[in-house]
């Protein structure tokens, strides 16, 4: 029986681990987004995510403004578009 409640008690661990790692990777996705697409303001957004991100719209706020058009220029490309 104490093997039982052990495993149980494992899964149950397990489980709560998972939902915590799941619930930060949705928590930051706006961090995330800007930094893959290297944002100029990627401090900025992830200030506002880390204190307002609890808030519904302080996270839909830091999530479009990590989607707007404000990145850094990829320099390749630049030199690509001159060459033609």
């Amino acid at each position: 029986m104490e093997i039982f409640i052990s495993i149980i008690c494992f899964l149950a661990l397990a489980m709560v681990l998972l939902v915590a790692f799941i619930s930060l990777a949705i928590y930051f996705i706006p961090v995330i987004i800007a930094y893959v697409r290297r944002h100029n303001n990627f401090m900025a957004i992830c200030l506002l995510t880390i204190f307002t991100g609890w808030t519904f719209l302080g996270w839909l706020a830091a999530l479009l403004w990590s989607l707007n058009s404000d990145v850094e220029r990829d320099l390749d490309s630049d030199e690509e578009n001159e060459d033609r």
